[in-house]
């Protein structure tokens, strides 16, 4: 994941829809449109982690203000590697 620093969430390395539409040169919006579409084949806490903005406000903002997520951002999804890896090959199909 170059020059893509990955957010810590429950001891591992995730990635926001806004990493996920730099790292790839898409429009913003594309991986969150990506996911939408895939959502119910992937497992969450495995391949990604919700956070509702009225439980995790704080680190929300922080993730806002260290530019890692979108200003726009309430909830939050967060995807791990796997989670990352399933969405391109279940894309690919």
């Amino acid at each position: 994941m170059a020059g893509i620093d990955a957010i810590q969430y429950a001891g591992q390395e995730t990635l926001s829809f806004k990493q996920l539409d730099e790292l790839n040169g898409v429009q913003k919006g594309t991986a969150f449109r990506v996911f939408k579409r895939q959502r119910e084949q992937l497992v969450e806490q495995a391949d990604y982690f919700y956070l509702p903005g009225s439980e995790h406000e704080a680190f929300i903002e922080s993730l806002k203000g260290a530019g890692q997520i979108y200003r726009s951002t309430t909830n939050l999804v967060l995807l791990t590697r796997s989670g990352y890896q399933r969405l391109l090959s279940l894309s690919a199909e």
